[in-house]
């Protein structure tokens, strides 16, 4: 979004900034304050304020467009413990962020600490991270092998040492940095496909995931998004993968369609849902054949039981989820093919691409 909002759509952010006002306040306050006057901004300089004389909560208009809308929800939290504090805490001598500060964040689920970069706090990685990151990168080049042995083994030792580095990091029991990340569009109702991504992600790369109610607001769009928490590492391989997928998806589609002769779209989203569940059973076929240890390899079985800090930081920024069942999706003959294709994927990166896990895509050959 460029150029300043209409008054139409201020109109609306407000409207939503507000109802996301009462939804905090309920939540976490339990009803302890009123509803201010919340306005919006145009500086660049400053996400949010509070006036305390006023009664006014501030956000910036281009804080709004500019960044992800859990950031701006980061904002108005942030702005609601300076409420809090003034409002209901009232301190004495005490600085604007001192410890009832401190403690308003802490029921507000927000960062003390004021900021529109998302993952501002794990932007520079550790020596470890960095190190596994590299290595995981040029293990996906070699997983771009037109030999479809090489690239499996590759594939396969890019999770293994995913897998080593979550566990080492687990056994260390040292306190680790965790965030979140926001992954697609803000929809009223997700396709199935969407929803083994999600579930792909889960089981096999080390995040926590969640479908967070949420808002686009520059299509003024309530609905929700796939929000995924972990260690630097595993966002930056969850999110590459999920580009991956989406990206691969189309062609896979446009091909088969091709091969079938079909004249319109009508069981493309059964496709779609066929490959990524034919991917997710790959890879559960691979985790399997991954615990009997490799002779070559002179290792031991790696078994992952999961991460009880990671718990904790989801299940604190999450304190009442809601798990709901979803529909499935007709066995048709288009699901059926999109299955034995999401069985044949590779994930593959090019050894020249730079800086994060963005790049290209491939499907194996049978």
């Amino acid at each position: 979004m460029t150029g300043p909002p209409e008054p139409e759509l201020c109109n609306a952010w407000l409207r939503t900034l507000a109802k996301w006002w009462k939804h905090y306040n309920h939540e976490f306050l339990r009803d302890a304050l009123r509803l201010p006057i919340i306005q919006l901004a145009d500086g660049d300089q400053t996400l949010g304020a509070w006036d305390g004389t006023h009664r006014l909560l501030t956000i910036s208009s281009r804080h709004i467009q500019r960044d992800p809308w859990s950031r701006v929800l980061d904002t108005l939290r942030h702005e609601m413990a300076h409420q809090y504090v003034g409002e209901v805490l009232q301190p004495v001598d005490e600085t604007a962020h001192g410890s009832a500060f401190a403690d308003a964040c802490e029921r507000l689920r927000c960062d003390s600490k004021a900021s529109s970069r998302p993952d501002a706090a794990g932007e520079h990685a550790g020596p470890q991270e960095e190190r596994v990151i590299r290595l995981v990168r040029k293990l996906l080049s070699l997983a771009g092998s037109p030999n479809e042995n090489e690239a499996q083994a590759a594939m396969r030792k890019a999770r293994r040492l995913l897998l080593e580095y979550n566990i080492d990091l687990v056994r260390s029991d040292a306190d680790r940095h965790f965030e979140r990340r926001l992954l697609g569009d803000v929809k009223g109702r997700h396709p199935a496909w969407e929803l083994w991504v999600a579930m792909l992600l889960s089981d096999f790369f080390f995040v926590e995931v969640l479908w967070a109610h949420s808002y686009d607001p520059g299509r003024d769009r309530q609905g929700t998004v796939l929000e995924i928490y972990g260690t630097r590492t595993n966002l930056e391989m969850a999110d590459y993968v999920y580009g991956f997928l989406h990206g691969l998806l189309p062609r896979l589609w446009d091909r088969y369609r091709v091969e079938q002769g079909l004249m319109d779209n009508k069981e493309r989203m059964r496709f779609y849902a066929g490959v990524t569940q034919g991917f997710h059973e790959k890879l559960v076929l691979q985790a399997r054949q991954g615990r009997v240890t490799e002779p070559e390899q002179n290792s031991t079985e790696l078994v992952w039981h999961g991460d009880d800090q990671l718990q904790d930081f989801y299940r604190y920024h999450n304190p009442r989820i809601v798990t709901r069942m979803t529909g499935g999706v007709a066995a048709t003959d288009a699901f059926h093919h999109g299955v034995a294709a999401g069985r044949r994927v590779t994930i593959h990166r090019p050894v020249e691409e730079s800086g994060g896990f963005g790049g290209h895509l491939r499907q194996a050959t049978s």
